[in-house]
């Protein structure tokens, strides 16, 4: 290596025979061959000037980085620091060519012992050997590119397999993200094809930073025709330069990539079963299109895997929407079902309206009246009188008879649960609805709705329910669609709505509206004369409940009976006879009327007291069971949910629950 030496250390002698060996050794070499000093070149050969693509001449003195890319510079700069001065080096780096274009080499480089300072670095000296790999660089990145995107076209496969219905957008989202990501493209779309001739439908759109998203919704075929027109029909629109590359029929879409700046657009149409569902489309706004035509086949199946979800998701929603529709139609013929063996016991109502008397005939004039016409009516009147019977009475006389009656005791609802179970809710509209439910609203749709105690209704809810009686709109709780029924409304209270509105406890417009017809129930203090039918009407149908036969009851008893006040109305009647029937041991019945005093203000609390009392007599025969046969609701002859809200109301609880 004297010669090396030489070009290094400067004490060649011209002419010296073993310098122009050298010489013509690296000249000749078919790598390129450098010498470097103080980190300048010193010497070149001819093939590192065509590395560089530059004169061999002009190389020398100039630092040997300057012709590194700069992006490894510094990764230069470590592994010779890490070799030292006195081990060889060997790695890959890129030099840039006089064009600009970058060279990947494969360089090996080994120190030269010129006798310079060994604690002086910078007159470190060395020889390097280039050799051109750009070739074979660019065939392994190509390689592994390929490899790479295949591995990202399996990943977005495997991430809708399985995949819940309500994530596939995110996931087709997160898709678009990851090829514009990977591929180098500015903004990627799927577009969905309808049945509608003159809109398409973008559904996903994912843009790089610096670009808009295409706007999500239908978009008018009138605004790139022969764009869409090509894409639709099944082409594949491949547009490497725009505008150039657009026909000259295509005016609008010229002007459109023009305004957006796009250089380049690719449209890949996807088919599921043979029909054209859509496609994906990729923009190129901040440099053109350099992709090879093979990877559009690929672009494809990842489309295919796209859409194939969408049709999954389709077809369940599909199927869901036809399931809940019979479980819906389901429940609602349940619960129909339901009311009809509840209330199968007062069918032919009319003629379960026992009584003669002049209060109770103008009553049922006046159902009869009404019965036939759509109109609005409010049953006024004490508790147990027997409104509830009215209502169905009226139903049954009019011309919604063939579907039941749908009755809510809204005194029996939580304030919190009211507008639930009158207008129903969607799933999750609060906290424990898991479960859409539809409302007694939408069940008595073509039918009657029964609001017994309407005056319990909470004055926040009171507008809803007024807006249902003009014009037969409301919206389920926790959903904004709107669902119209026709339904007749028959209200029951035994509050003063009158002075209720005066008090601002009630809406005044409410109550105009409700009683249209107003009917008022006479309390059993009004019809004396009909207690005598009253009373053996109870004790035939107790008697056949009980096994037992009552063939006698004294006229003292009758007279007792005609004589006490009734505050409890027809309902304090029928549990004085249950409880008398109860005792029976013989064929003559002995009915005990209950203590009540006159006065007004002793009244209310006497009526609490024995039917606290009646209702512990009850539920203490039964076992405490409320529901069923044979159970404590059954025997008063109510509505379990009606004797559980007296309970409540009462401070009724069984025992060991205290």
């Amino acid at each position: 290596m004297k010669s090396a030496f030489s070009l290094v250390s400067g004490d060649r002698q011209e002419g010296d025979p073993s310098d122009w060996d050298f010489r013509l050794l690296f000249d000749r070499s078919p790598v390129g061959v450098y010498v470097v000093r103080t980190g300048r070149i010193c010497y070149a050969n001819p093939v590192m000037g065509q590395l560089l693509d530059r004169d061999p001449e002009s190389i020398a003195g100039e630092p040997l980085l300057s012709f590194v890319h700069r992006d490894d510079r510094s990764e230069v700069e470590t592994l010779r620091r890490q070799a030292g001065d006195t081990d060889p080096s060997r790695y890959l780096t890129r030099l840039v060519r006089a064009d600009g274009q970058p060279a990947t080499v494969e360089v090996m480089e080994s120190p030269l012992d010129v006798g310079s300072d060994e604690n002086n670095r910078e007159d470190a000296a060395w020889v390097g050997v280039m050799v051109d790999v750009t070739a074979h660089r660019q065939a392994d990145l190509k390689i592994q590119d390929r490899l790479n995107f295949e591995q990202l076209l399996a990943n977005l496969s495997a991430g809708f397999v399985n995949l819940p219905c309500d994530q596939i957008d995110s996931q087709i989202d997160a898709s678009l993200q990851s090829l514009v990501e990977f591929l180098g493209n500015d903004r990627s779309t799927f577009i969905e094809f309808g049945d509608d001739a003159d809109h398409v439908m973008v559904s996903h759109s994912y843009a790089a930073a610096g670009c808009q998203p295409f706007p999500i919704g239908p978009f008018a075929v009138a605004r790139l025709p022969w764009y869409i027109n090509e894409f639709r029909s099944g082409k594949t629109v491949f547009l490497r330069s725009l505008p150039q590359d657009l026909p000259e029929s295509a005016v609008k879409e010229r002007a459109h990539c023009l305004e957006e700046g796009i250089q380049s657009n690719v449209a890949i149409p996807i088919k599921v079963g043979g029909q054209r569902l859509g496609g994906l489309t990729f923009a190129f706004i901040h440099k053109p299109c350099d992709w090879p035509r093979e990877i559009l086949s690929r672009l494809g199946l990842i489309g295919e895997v796209f859409a194939n979800a969408l049709v999954r998701r389709r077809n369940e929603q599909l199927l869901q929407e036809a399931l809940s529709e019979n479980v819906r139609l389901r429940r609602q013929l349940e619960q129909e079902n339901l009311y009809l063996r509840q209330q199968a016991v007062v069918t032919q109502h009319h003629g379960r309206i026992i009584g003669h008397s002049d209060a109770i005939t103008r009553v049922l004039a006046d159902v009869e009246r009404v019965a036939t016409t759509d109109a609005p009516v409010l049953l006024t009147g004490e508790t147990g009188t027997g409104k509830e019977l009215l209502a169905q009475t009226i139903h049954e006389l009019s011309a919604r008879k063939d579907r039941p009656m749908t009755v809510v005791n809204c005194a029996s609802l939580p304030a919190t649960l009211i507008e639930s179970e009158l207008f129903g809710r969607a799933a999750g509209a609060y906290t424990g609805a898991a479960s859409a439910a539809i409302g007694r609203f939408e069940l008595a749709d073509g039918s009657t709705l029964f609001l017994d105690e309407i005056g319990e209704i909470p004055l926040e809810l009171q507008a809803k329910l007024l807006r249902v009686l003009q014009d037969g709109r409301f919206e389920r709780l926790g959903t904004a669609k709107t669902i119209s029924v026709d339904v007749r409304i028959i209200a029951a209270t035994n509050r003063d709505l009158e002075a209720a509105t005066r008090k601002n406890l009630f809406r005044s417009d409410l109550y105009y509206r409700l009683s249209v017809f107003p009917i008022h129930v006479p309390p059993l203090r009004d019809r004396r004369d009909d207690i005598p039918s009253l009373t053996w009407a109870f004790v035939e149908a107790f008697g056949r409940r009980m096994g037992k036969s009552i063939k006698t009851i004294p006229r003292r008893t009758m007279k007792q009976l005609q004589d006490h006040d009734w505050p409890g109305n027809i309902r304090e009647l029928s549990n004085a006879i249950e409880r008398a029937m109860i005792l029976a041991d013989s064929d003559t019945l002995h009915i005990e009327t209950p203590t009540t005093a006159r006065e007004g203000a002793d009244e209310q609390k006497t009526l609490k007291e024995v039917e606290r009392e009646q209702i512990l007599r009850v539920l203490e025969k039964t076992g405490w069971r409320i529901r069923g046969g044979g159970g404590a609701a059954e025997r008063l002859d109510i509505k379990p949910t009606t004797l559980e809200a007296r309970m409540a109301k009462l401070g009724i609880r069984r025992p060991n629950q205290r």
